[in-house]
């Protein structure tokens, strides 16, 4: 069982690897630090076609699957996968809301939402992305961030787990993440948006070694999602240091 006080972390591996090479990372790099990221709660959210072999390929390692995107609670739409089918093929948590669905598919707060209570029922642990587009000030940003997480507060019983993402989408993919001030205003505006839940706090957006130091310093960050880095073994080695080094 997690440790609920433990840092988290996780990794989205978008659309980036194919069968044979998500395989090849998850035998070749994962499995063998397998007991670390374990103790961080690691899970890997990956696209449909790979949950069931990555559940066969991770058996037994402690380390989760997860799924980047779900269907609403009352969508029943061709291609469609629906949070029961995730939970049957044995995910633990699904992505909900992330800045590229918001920008290309015109995602809203309501549909947001709606999907992570679809996931809750379902007894996933829906990992809600908030965050601004562009850059803006720490007070806009945090205002822009609480009313996204405020929809899906209102949707989901605070007994059940949620786990915010912020990750501000002018950071996803770029040089430099988020400054540990800025991002620290924002955290306490989602801390407030979901006081009395069972809520979880992480940052993403250009996490390298280091991100995850910088930012604790300033607040109390649950951990961090991790992109690119959990592909690359001295950077995914110096993450988990970082995240297993007491504060």
């Amino acid at each position: 069982m997690s440790n609920p006080s433990a840092p988290i972390s996780f990794t989205s591996t978008k659309t980036q690897l194919g069968l044979t090479r998500s395989q090849d990372w998850i035998e070749n790099l994962l499995l063998p630090n397998a007991e670390r990221l374990t103790a961080v709660s690691f899970f890997a959210c990956l696209p449909h076609p790979l949950l069931l072999p990555a559940r066969q390929w991770l058996r037994g390692s402690g380390i989760g699957v997860a799924a980047q995107d779900v269907a609403a609670a009352t969508e029943e739409v061709t291609g469609a996968v629906s949070a029961s089918l995730l939970a049957e093929v044995g995910c633990s948590h699904v992505m909900v809301g992330h800045a590229e669905r918001r920008g290309t598919f015109g995602e809203t707060d309501q549909l947001v939402a709606r999907k992570a209570a679809a996931a809750s029922a379902a007894g996933l642990t829906p990992v809600v992305c908030v965050g601004e587009t562009d850059m803006l000030d720490a007070s806009e940003a945090a205002a822009l961030t609480s009313a996204q997480a405020r929809t899906v507060v209102a949707a989901v019983p605070p007994e059940r787990p949620l786990l915010f993402l912020y990750e501000p989408g002018w950071a996803i993919g770029g040089a430099e993440a988020a400054d540990p001030v800025h991002a620290g205003h924002v955290l306490r505006a989602l801390q407030d948006v979901a006081a009395g839940h069972h809520a979880r706090f992480v940052y993403g957006g250009a996490v390298v070694p280091g991100v995850y130091t910088r930012l604790r310093n300033e607040a109390d960050w649950d951990g961090v999602a991790l992109g690119r880095s959990a592909q690359d073994p001295l950077l995914l080695t110096e993450a988990l240091d970082e995240l297993t080094t007491p504060k």
